[in-house]
């Protein structure tokens, strides 16, 4: 009985170390030209390429640490960028797919996996493919190729990122929106020149401020074209600061055309036009969105519009979605401006 307790702990023990040599990054029991998919020098990367099997592509480049281009045409967004280095530099062997389990996988790889091709100037450094999921959703099926041969391995892995669980798919999108950067504007409060807001469904909150120099202000009321005489000025400086850094959540490029049409044709909610000190103009026309859950006004009737985003058409060819959250504080009437009775500022 002795025995047999000993023979079980031994065998515990040797499985238990087997276990952690394959789950080892590094391993050097595994060929590296089978598990080499980490790159820890991810500065050097001047390129990456990326296809799926439906023939979508994007390449990212380098011009300078922190400033990438999407298929050299849009500038790409530094957090997705950021994210891709992480996982490309920290991808690691949680296990190698067994036996029994390869031929399905291999299958699945060459029907539905995305490439990836890593450069460094224009040798190609880093070339592998990324599958699916794992049944638990914790790891993702990937297959090394040789970068100078373009030989695929014969034996795939499960990867992941140690100390998190998500798998990795998505991080190698292939939509170049997914990549694009999703600022609106942005702006040096003391270069804007104006900014007019147009509540086009109630003119009377509708006005124009107006910087002609830093730090001097006039607003003009629209719906009576005069001057606003009691100006708050520590507010229009105020307005003029929330200009920096405004972003959308997502574009709507691929939305259905007919769809598209028939938001763009009706009546916007808002339009804002800023004018820069270069004369330059950035126009943004703010459209209601459906709501996606009920909600009641102050009436008890049903919202005509969601209360969290709106559609917004950027400079009359980017249609995006942008938030309440974000922009409400733009979105503000000419009240704002008007300096409050017994307030001394």
């Amino acid at each position: 009985m002795k025995k047999n307790g000993i023979a079980l702990l031994l065998v515990l023990l040797l499985g238990g170390i087997a276990f952690w040599l394959v789950r080892k990054n590094g391993n050097t029991t595994v060929p590296k030209d089978l598990r080499d998919f980490a790159l820890a020098d991810t500065a050097s990367i001047t390129r990456i390429f990326i296809a799926d099997k439906a023939n979508h592509t994007v390449t990212l480049k380098k011009n300078k640490p922190g400033d990438w281009t999407v298929n050299d045409k849009w500038r790409a967004r530094n957090d997705g960028v950021f994210n891709l280095l992480f996982v490309i530099k920290n991808l690691a062997i949680k296990s190698m797919v067994g036996v029994q389990a390869q031929e399905n996988v291999i299958k699945n790889l060459a029907s539905g996996a995305t490439k990836i091709e890593i450069y460094k100037g224009d040798k190609l450094i880093r070339m592998y493919y990324v599958g699916g999921a794992t049944p638990d959703d914790e790891g993702t099926y990937m297959l090394l190729a040789d970068p100078d041969t373009k030989l695929n391995s014969a034996r795939p892995f499960v990867m992941f990122i140690e100390g998190q669980t998500r798998y990795l798919t998505p991080v190698y999108a292939t939509n170049e929106n997914d990549w694009r950067d999703r600022t609106a504007f942005s702006y040096f409060p003391p270069d804007i020149r104006s900014v007019r807001l147009d509540f086009v469904q109630n003119g009377g909150h509708s006005f124009e401020l107006q910087q002609p120099s830093p730090n001097h202000f006039s607003v003009l009321d629209l719906a009576s074209n005069a001057p606003l005489s009691n100006l708050d000025t520590l507010n229009a400086r105020q307005y003029l600061s929330y200009f920096q850094g405004m972003g959308f959540e997502a574009y709507l490029n691929d939305m259905p055309a007919e769809r598209k049409d028939s938001i763009l044709t009706s009546t916007p909610l808002y339009v804002m036009t800023i004018k820069d000190k270069d004369n330059k103009t950035c126009e943004l026309k703010f459209f209601g969105m459906e709501p996606h859950r009920l909600e009641m006004d102050a009436q008890g009737k049903p919202e005509k519009y969601d209360l969290d985003r709106m559609y917004t058409l950027i400079n009359k060819h980017e249609f995006v979605i942008t938030q309440y959250y974000v922009f409400g504080k733009l979105i503000t009437d000419i009240e704002y401006f008007r300096k409050k009775a017994g307030v001394k500022k």
